[in-house]
């Protein structure tokens, strides 16, 4: 058995993520987690009957699902 640094292909494969473990990094249910791929906004692996995720896609999804709340225009009303 080859060492992981002497074979990229086997750190690929150990950066992938259970559909359970992205459940519990994003704090919600797996059935979430079902919906985020059938929506398009998780990208996922199709393994055998499961599913993997690359760590690159979900800090993508999470990147890209920030919401920037906009400053209030004109504050509050001081008297």
């Amino acid at each position: 058995m080859q060492r992981t640094e002497n074979n990229p292909g086997m750190a690929v494969i150990e950066e992938l993520y259970a559909l359970s473990q992205v459940a519990q990094i994003l704090r919600c249910s797996r059935k979430t987690v079902y919906r985020l791929i059938s929506s398009g906004r998780l990208r996922a692996v199709r393994w055998g009957r499961s599913y993997r995720f690359r760590r690159e896609d979900v800090q993508e999804f999470v990147r890209t699902s920030v919401i920037r709340v906009p400053k209030k225009v004109g504050g509050l009303r001081r008297s």
